[in-house]
């Protein structure tokens, strides 16, 4: 009887390069490419789940999907750090100020504007607070590349991305380099690793291992590097694994 697949969970608030969904489908993108080798690191067949983000952590805990591998583990309080593999990247979200928003570059010039925000997201309390006050007007879209249509429209003051988000876009249109100022606010840097279910049929110590099996040969840095993200400072020092990886063929 053949094992049952690792399921991966994505959805349409994920973007590029961290995926990239079309019609609800999963086309590309790092979490595609890296659901595909970790699978296959451990001897097992990949498969890809949509789920909303408000559905993440119930879907996680329930066992529907095995893993959320673009989590953010402060997101999650509701899981233990047992629940989280070893750091894929790292990612960085900044504010990017239209070009005619004047003040310095930083929290107080963002008095009365308009802010770009992903729905359903949750920022670091130095910038909810701007909302929460109504000293910032907050204006949801799906995810930042809508942000950047409404910004380019003169709707919007300035847009919360992450800068990987940004450099990509702005790779295909420079263009896009004429609207902001060259100077941004850093928002937030975390690590984005794998929210594992504890019924997966990988745990999280096999998951690692095969993490660091990746960092070790150089597949996960050429596929960080290829979707325009950093790797994190642990994986940068050169993780190595320690044994080899089970076959579960």
């Amino acid at each position: 009887m053949q094992a049952r697949p690792l399921t991966f969970a994505y959805g349409d608030h994920n973007e590029a390069p961290f995926a990239i969904v079309k019609d609800g489908e999963l086309k590309g993108g790092f979490a595609l490419e890296f659901g595909r080798s970790l699978a296959d690191r451990l001897g097992m067949e990949a498969a890809f789940r949509f789920v909303p983000r408000n559905r993440i952590s119930a879907e996680i805990a329930g066992g529907s999907v095995d893993a959320y591998c673009l989590a953010a583990q402060p997101y999650y309080p509701g899981f233990s750090a047992d629940h989280f593999t070893t750091p894929l990247f790292t990612d960085q979200d900044v504010i990017l100020l239209s070009a005619g928003l004047r003040g310095p570059a930083d929290l107080s010039s963002l008095t009365g504007a308009r802010i770009g925000a992903v729905l359903g997201f949750i920022y670091p309390a130095s910038v909810e607070a701007l909302f929460a006050d109504h000293q910032a007007e907050r204006i949801d879209a799906r995810n930042a590349e809508a942000n950047l249509r409404k910004l380019h429209s003169g709707r919007l003051d300035a847009v919360i991305l992450p800068m990987a988000a940004w450099r990509l876009a702005l790779s295909r249109d420079q263009s896009l380099a004429g609207l902001v100022r060259k100077d941004v606010i850093p928002v937030a840097v975390r690590d984005r690793v794998c929210l594992v279910s504890p019924s997966s049929p990988a745990s999280v110590p096999e998951i690692n291992a095969a993490i660091q099996s990746l960092v070790a040969d150089g597949s996960l840095p050429a596929l960080v590097r290829a979707s325009g993200l950093e790797m994190s400072g642990a994986q940068s020092a050169g993780l190595h694994m320690s044994s080899p990886i089970p076959s579960r063929r």
